[in-house]
């Protein structure tokens, strides 16, 4: 995830997912898995109102949501928002 504003000031949030595809090729030797690294943006938007931590929470659960992937994301690293979250003690599955 990674914030930024426009030159009028509009905040905006695009959200990149990096994930391993795993695929069966037959070979000549028998079947061998091939793992590929793939990166996508998959969430870019407006996100006006307050930028601490909850907020933003809200705002990343949003798009995970919307591509109904919430339940895959093993890893988010956001360190300077998710030690929010953590230092408030609020957990990212209650946020919805």
């Amino acid at each position: 995830m990674d914030m930024w504003s426009d030159p009028n000031l509009s905040p905006f949030m695009a959200v990149t997912a990096h994930w391993i595809e795993s695929k069966t090729e037959d070979t000549p030797e028998g079947p061998k898995l091939k793992l590929t690294l793939r990166a996508d943006l998959i969430g870019f938007q407006r996100v006006p109102g307050h930028h601490d931590g909850e907020h933003l929470a809200h705002a990343f659960l949003h798009v995970l949501d919307r591509l109904n992937i919430t339940k895959k994301v093993a890893f988010i690293y956001l360190f300077t928002y998710l030690q929010v979250l953590i230092d408030r003690n609020i957990r990212l599955d209650g946020l919805h």
